[in-house]
């Protein structure tokens, strides 16, 4: 059902906001400061604000004849969105015990 939604779109349904982004300079890498929803109670709703480092995906170079070298590519919104996703999802687990 998430499949067609944009990136942007994916975290807000997950009451995920970014805050800021700080980007390396060749922006194969990010520093994403953001904060999400919680429940730690029945009832309860309390935010937590927190950040992830986000590296581009790796894929594979098309040059390379035996295959095992791999280019890192720069980050995308999908890439955010993904490790965003994934850390939340941990940390909801841990918070909402």
């Amino acid at each position: 059902m998430d499949d067609n939604l944009s990136w942007r779109a994916k975290l807000a349904r997950s009451n995920i906001n970014i805050l800021n982004i700080e980007w390396s300079d060749d922006r194969m890498t990010a520093e994403v400061f953001f904060e999400f929803m919680y429940r730690p109670y029945n009832g309860q709703i309390k935010w937590c604000k927190t950040w992830a480092p986000v590296a581009g995906k790796l894929v594979q170079d098309q040059d390379d004849s035996d295959g095992v070298d791999t280019i890192q590519m720069e980050v995308s919104g999908d890439d955010i969105c993904d490790a965003l996703k994934q850390m939340t999802l941990e940390l909801r687990k841990e918070l909402e015990r």
